[in-house]
């Protein structure tokens, strides 16, 4: 993020504060429900929770807003910022073990408003005990006694070519995670083809699914023609990701990707990660009373995705990618 975007981010952060404050006195109350004026919620699948449409992406983008900031600034705007989240009514909020000092970022507000937090993080440890040694931290660091979903994080038809060990390691650790109840779901995640994520759905039957959805219907479509039926199927829930990353690229306006995306039958919210709070209102706007896109308007805009990006590699398809902390590796 530049200087004056940071600025610009911190700024409004300042603004928002006395509104954050007032939305706090009835927040902490609990509510399930969005009051009016939130963002809409859907059922998240066989989870049963009622989700954010909207979910709030806890990687570099957040991260980044507080590169240069002093720990009692940082420590100040970054409870500025989650609560606002919260009083617009973003609910579903995603970080990872890997997203750098994330979960430790956001503890703080965790544990005073956590009853108002589906919150997630993941694991990107394949073993047994490496995977339980990553949720041990997660909940440490994260202030909590129980995590929403715990998933298995980025499947990779490059690296994890041995998925029988990975039943019998991380995702045997989730499903006795689960079991006590130390997580309330099991997801997986991964934006390296659809094969090995429906490949991981029929072996494991994971609650939830985090996977991309840009405009673009990468590979040949089939994330939407053929991963989002079988979780429709099973009741998994969907989660909608790298909706906007690719557009940055091009003259695509974000909040008609993140449309794009959530109109799509079986997707039930898509995480964004914010460098401005001004984005953040913006898409808050969007995605209250939403109405999902006409097929012909979802036309128009693929179209104009894959014409513009035609012959650009996503972010995440080029070589030397991690999704560590949304960073190149």
């Amino acid at each position: 993020m530049s200087k004056s975007n940071r600025r610009s981010f911190l700024k409004t952060l300042t603004a928002t504060a006395g509104v954050s404050a007032i939305g706090l006195q009835g927040a902490h109350a609990g509510t399930p429900t969005p009051c009016e004026g939130q963002v809409d919620r859907r059922k998240l699948g066989r989870t049963g929770a009622s989700v954010s449409i909207l979910g709030l992406g806890l990687g570099s983008a957040f991260r980044g807003n507080f590169d240069d900031t002093s720990p009692e600034e940082t420590a100040a705007n970054v409870s500025r910022y989650l609560n606002r989240a919260l009083d617009l009514g973003v609910n579903y909020w995603d970080t990872a073990r890997v997203y750098g000092n994330s979960e430790e970022l956001i503890g703080p507000v965790v544990e005073k408003r956590r009853k108002e937090i589906f919150l997630v993080s993941k694991s990107r440890d394949r073993t047994y005990d490496g995977f339980m040694r990553d949720l041990e931290k997660s909940l440490k660091l994260l202030k909590t006694d129980y995590l929403d979903v715990y998933k298995i994080h980025w499947l990779d038809p490059e690296t994890d070519t041995d998925m029988d060990a990975i039943g019998k390691g991380a995702a045997r650790a989730a499903m006795k995670a689960r079991e006590e109840g130390i997580i309330k779901n099991f997801g997986i995640s991964g934006h390296s083809g659809p094969d090995i994520l429906m490949d991981a759905m029929k072996r494991w039957n994971p609650d939830t699914v985090l996977t991309i959805f840009p405009a673009t219907r990468p590979a040949e479509g089939r994330y939407e023609d053929e991963l989002l039926p079988l979780a429709v199927e099973k009741d998994i829930g969907v989660i909608a990701m790298k909706t906007v990353k690719q557009g940055i690229q091009a003259d695509l306006k974000g909040s008609d990707l993140i449309r794009y995306a959530l109109s799509l039958k079986g997707v039930h919210t898509a995480i964004v990660g914010y460098d401005t709070i001004e984005h953040l209102n913006m898409n808050a706007v969007m995605a209250s009373n939403f109405s999902p896109l006409p097929k012909d308007q979802m036309a128009a805009i693929h179209q104009r995705a894959a014409s513009v990006l035609a012959g650009i590699p996503a972010p995440w398809e080029r070589p030397g990618y991690g999704d560590c902390d949304g960073r190149w590796t």
